[in-house]
């Protein structure tokens, strides 16, 4: 079919746009890591607490990639010296309270429990964000026996959680459902045996009634 002059000079543009959209992207792709300094670091820390919420123990990890990447770079800078550098930062900014492991660690665990995590689910997660077990279990107790009396029915009452979002148990709909396919979805969440099997045998009347 016959294209007209200008609707190809509509195209042009376009192409040209992406182009150099693509352009810009590798060249800040390319842009090189800048030099380890006192106040580059802490502009940089500063920075990453004002987006994400961090342990002192993750903080010091992403801090010390960056200045990986940056010794990888400049080979004229001490390693070493930098990452001195990023753990006095990271003790500075625990004195003025940027850094809380208590704070983060509570706002976390709750964060979790209301998505429905379990215990086990919770501890791995907290772990991998530099926080030792028996302290997210610490804030875990405190929370469960504030909002449910005890962990055994905060636990339910997160199984319950995560039975309604994959329509299992009392939200199961259809004729029958497949009790070892759906025992795997929760050990594989981190609850136990017991606790599945529980949610999988309740009904809706168990639910109306509030049991937890």
């Amino acid at each position: 079919m016959f294209q007209h002059k200008s609707d190809q000079a509509k195209i042009k543009p376009q192409k040209d746009a992406d182009n150099k959209r693509y352009t810009n992207s590798k060249q800040r792709e390319r842009r090189p890591p800048k030099k380890i300094s006192e106040s580059y670091l802490h502009n940089s820390g500063l920075y990453y607490l004002e987006r994400f919420a961090a342990s002192k123990k993750h903080f010091i990890f992403v801090m010390s990639r960056k200045v990986k990447r940056s010794c990888m770079h400049h080979t004229d800078q001490d390693y070493d010296a930098c990452i001195v550098m990023v753990h006095a930062l990271a003790d500075k900014f625990e004195r003025t309270s940027l850094l809380d492991d208590t704070v983060y660690t509570n706002g976390l665990v709750a964060s979790l429990r209301r998505k429905g995590k379990s215990r086990s689910a919770i501890v791995n997660k907290m772990r991998m964000k530099g926080i030792a077990p028996d302290q997210t279990i610490e804030a875990l107790e405190k929370l469960d026996h504030e909002l449910h009396d005890n962990m055994e029915n905060a636990e339910m009452n997160a199984a319950l959680r995560l039975a309604k979002k994959k329509k299992l148990g009392p939200y199961f709909i259809g004729e029958e459902q497949n009790m070892k396919k759906s025992l795997g979805v929760f050990a594989r969440a981190g609850f136990s045996y017991q606790v599945a099997k529980s949610i999988l045998d309740m009904d809706d009347e168990d639910i109306n009634d509030g049991m937890f």
